[in-house]
């Protein structure tokens, strides 16, 4: 995975991309799509103006427009390609003619998001305003290690450990399993948001294993809040929406940030984690590993090479039980280069994890 930013300079980015971001609330009627040719080489960009001014749109927002209008993405993709014309005409008559409000949000010169108008705006800077509060009772006491942070084009993670959480999750075998004292894991928390509408604001535990520095999100343990509230139109012109006006919808929810921090190290999530990882030493091991992992490729959506990686590692690492599985996603998860795709293999490492008895048994005698 590629190397993150240190809490200074995540801080500094985002801060940045204030001074460049706007929200338009915006009748469809009002937009004009069209594609732009770039240079003498026969290679074309989908625009969107607004107000007068072009927006060059990401390839998130292509997938928006041609999800919302119902124009089959594929199609879409082809007609930019081989049929710009005749993709101005599907989309402006599709906005013309079927008059929809939405939430364009842009980044600079990028039009980065097209969005219901109930999109409800809980930005990077609002998250890390609220975080950074809950978590200063731990950075008093010397007790908060910043791990690491990332900033892709749909997604912030931010990710902290408490070092005084910690336990040895070490089970002795008469096996030569190599498992030893000393396989400690410290507790922590993720971060994670989104501002183009590709998921809730997620605070959820993070795991760390230090032996080999792998790391599991627990998401079924976290907090969510999707970015929904009313409609932003009501009582608005057409216009770049005012951040008092945005603000008002999560302050709610930013009030909650401090409890949740609080419940998830002072209460039984740590020691409930804890067990999960002790109980996925014991039980069922897998018969014939390949098998288990195909399987588990065919259902977790595994690349080719992700699941030869994890094959690798399972064999490398000899523990052919649920633990073993889930530490050789994990594990795997740390060579894959686009951050968005490695944090999701940590999510499935902890899904695997936590499987329950007869959906592990599927697996392991597959």
């Amino acid at each position: 995975m590629k190397a993150g930013s240190n809490l200074q300079e995540l801080e500094q980015m985002v801060r940045g991309e204030l001074e460049i971001k706007n929200d338009f609330n915006c009748d469809s009627r009002d937009l004009a799509f069209r594609i732009k040719p770039v240079g003498e080489a026969e290679f074309f960009k989908p625009v969107i103006e607004l107000d007068g001014t072009d927006y060059e749109t990401s390839e998130l927002m292509n997938n928006q427009i041609a999800n919302k209008l119902n124009v089959p993405k594929k199609y879409f993709d082809r007609m930019v390609t081989e049929a710009p014309e005749l993709c101005e005409q599907n989309v402006n008559h599709w906005l013309q003619e079927d008059p929809k409000r939405y939430m364009v949000r842009t980044l600079g010169n990028k039009a980065r998001a097209f969005l219901s108008d109930r999109y409800e705006v809980i930005d990077n800077w609002d998250v890390l305003k609220a975080i950074m509060p809950a978590l200063r009772p731990y950075k008093e006491k010397d007790d908060l290690e910043f791990e690491e942070s990332h900033i892709t084009d749909t997604n912030l993670y931010l990710r902290f450990t408490i070092p005084s959480l910690e336990k040895d999750i070490a089970v002795h075998t008469n096996e030569g399993d190599g498992k030893k004292v000393g396989d400690i894991i410290h507790f922590g928390l993720q971060v994670k948001n989104s501002e183009v509408g590709l998921g809730s604001v997620e605070v959820a535990p993070f795991i760390k294993r230090l032996v080999c520095l792998n790391g599991m999100v627990a998401t079924d343990y976290g907090q969510n809040k999707k970015h929904l509230g009313r409609s932003q139109w009501d009582g608005i012109d057409r216009s770049i929406l005012r951040q008092e006006t945005i603000k008002q919808g999560n302050k709610a929810w930013i009030m909650t940030v401090q409890d949740s921090v609080d419940g998830m190290f002072n209460g039984p999530i740590f020691e409930e984690i804890s067990n999960t990882f002790v109980e996925a030493q014991t039980g069922t091991k897998m018969d014939v590993p390949r098998r288990s992992i195909e399987k588990l490729t065919k259902d977790f959506d595994f690349s080719e090479s992700e699941s030869d990686s994890i094959l690798e590692h399972l064999l490398g690492s000899g523990d052919k039980t649920k633990f073993g599985l889930a530490n050789a996603v994990t594990r795997t998860a740390t060579d894959v280069e686009n951050v968005d795709r490695s944090m999701k293999m940590e999510s499935q490492g902890w899904q695997i994890m936590n499987m329950k008895f007869d959906q592990w048994y599927n697996y392991a005698t597959a």
